[in-house]
């Protein structure tokens, strides 16, 4: 029934809807400042629910395996969606009991909730299973726009004398890389404008990477998929 292939299993539709009301029920106080009495019968009553659900996943992870085994069970709390769902619980866990009181602290673990929604959307799922794929890729794009920006910010902060310190330069070389360019903080001299126009065509090329990257690995994960269905 918690299974994601099981989307035409009317109980497991309904417990996919459950899940997705207790979700945003979950996230509607965080829009306000206010702590309200029924913001807190919601979130108690959301995480009791997501408790339901984590320790109902955990139990159906082993029946789930090809092999029925052991191991599914003690690898279950380490994978992701499962990270995702304890740190979704842990910040209700002070309303529904006094000795979780330091948990209040974790409020803002309370927006993980919103990646929940990764596990009833298809799509979702398959671009989480591109990101894995393309890991070392991506890392690597990294790498190479970080030391990118560095660079570019030692020769700015050498080049043009109006960067104060080194970390306006680097601000500057960030937004710059990105396309952002705020405006706040610019170059005044011809040689630091002449750094900051190569600087912006080389930062296009180096963000494209990544889109390219992900969407034709996006594109074949989708491919494979309707062959896979199609058998």
């Amino acid at each position: 029934m918690v299974q994601a292939d099981n989307s035409k299993y009317p109980p497991s539709v309904v417990y996919d809807v459950l899940m997705l009301l207790a979700i945003f029920a979950s996230i509607v106080p965080l829009m306000f400042r206010g702590n309200y009495q029924i913001f807190q019968v919601m979130e108690i009553t959301a995480v009791l629910i997501f408790i339901v659900d984590y320790l109902f996943r955990w139990y159906t992870a082993g029946l789930a395996a090809e092999h029925n085994n052991l191991s599914a069970y003690i690898k279950y709390p380490f994978t992701f969606m499962a990270i995702i769902d304890l740190l979704s619980i842990l910040p209700g866990l002070s309303l529904i009991n006094n000795s979780f009181k330091l948990l209040r602290i974790t409020r803002l673990l309370r927006i993980t909730r919103v990646l929940k929604l990764i596990r009833y959307s298809k799509h979702l799922v398959v671009l989480l299973a591109v990101l894995k794929k393309e890991c070392n890729v991506l890392l690597s794009v990294l790498a190479l726009a970080i030391g990118y920006i560095f660079i570019t910010a030692l020769i700015m902060f050498n080049s043009d004398m109006y960067f104060e310190n080194f970390f306006d330069a680097l601000y500057w070389a960030t937004t710059t890389l990105t396309t952002v360019g705020y405006g706040d903080i610019f170059p005044h001299t011809n040689l630091g404008r002449l750094i900051s126009m190569l600087s912006a065509l080389f930062g296009v090329a180096i963000i494209a990477l990544p889109s390219g990257i992900i969407t034709a690995s996006y594109l074949e994960e989708l491919k494979r998929q309707h062959r896979s269905d199609s058998r």
